[in-house]
């Protein structure tokens, strides 16, 4: 298991000092988002969050290519057959199978399970038209220790969700970029060996049927932040949202859409996907 020490901010090449949006330490009751059923309106966050100035590193820029199990994220490519990322029943008949196919080679998993997808849109016109959703603008990370495993029983049957939760599993989101450039809105994603477990702030996600359970983040001058300039149409960013593993390998990765000061005016805004994947490592 690599256990390589974290790359200076140096070492990373210019970073960009950019505002991103954080939980506080000091919340009265646990925090709660309220999910909106009308795409078009954000989600109500109840909590105290606070703004900072973040230096976020060219991830390209990284003497080794970051990975999974090390920083909790990856980059790779990914060509696709798909035409049309919002005609929903192309991407649960081609772009799944790409998704389970993909993640078996890169890693290693031998059962991939896609539970959903979200489109993300930042144009108003074009997010009401389409009824997808926001881009998330707040540190975060889709999982807690105890909702992973809860969600392996929410989306499988009885005998896979045993095998699955029997054996080592992680969460894996696939993150792709389906506009003409994320430069305006990208991802920036945190090296989970920099983040202190007390930064990591359960939120209940309160649904109009059920309640789960993510991490808000707060800030600590100590986190490293990074990001991936200038996608291609055929990148993937791969995120680590859970791994049941405790031996010393990335287990949750911090997240958030960040307004890019340095994007040229005119940078159209951002369209993409995420898919949600549960993957197995049982023999």
């Amino acid at each position: 298991m690599p256990d390589a020490a974290p790359q200076s901010a140096a070492s990373a090449g210019h970073p960009i000092q950019a505002p991103i949006v954080f939980m506080t330490h000091d919340q009265a009751e646990k925090p709660r988002v309220m999910m909106n059923a009308d795409h078009a309106v954000p989600n109500e966050r109840l909590g105290t969050f606070r703004e900072a100035t973040v230096p976020i590193l060219d991830a390209r820029a990284l003497p080794e290519p970051a990975s999974l199990d090390v920083q909790g994220f990856a980059l790779s490519t990914m060509p696709t057959a798909m035409a049309d990322f919002y005609d929903e029943a192309s991407i649960e008949a081609v772009y799944y199978p790409e998704i389970i196919d993909f993640l078996k080679r890169e890693t290693g998993a031998t059962d991939v399970h896609i539970f959903d997808h979200t489109v993300r849109v930042q144009d108003d016109g074009k997010r009401a038209e389409t009824a997808k959703r926001l881009p998330v603008l707040i540190a975060h990370n889709d999982y807690t220790e105890t909702s992973g495993p809860k969600r392996v029983r929410d989306v499988m049957d009885g005998a896979r969700a045993d095998r699955f939760l029997g054996h080592r599993f992680a969460m894996v989101n696939v993150w792709r970029s389906i506009g003409a450039s994320a430069e305006r809105t990208p991802l920036a994603v945190a090296d989970a060996r920099t983040m202190d477990q007390r930064d990591y702030l359960a939120t209940d996600l309160v649904y109009q049927d059920r309640v789960g359970e993510i991490y808000q983040n707060a800030y600590s001058d100590s986190q490293d932040w990074y990001w991936y300039p200038d996608m291609g149409g055929d990148e993937v960013m791969l995120l680590k949202c859970f791994d049941t593993a405790h031996d010393g390998r990335a287990r949750f990765t911090s997240h958030t859409g960040f307004e890019n000061p340095n994007a040229p005016a005119g940078t159209p805004p951002r369209e993409s996907i995420e898919v949600r994947t549960m993957i197995s490592f049982a023999p």
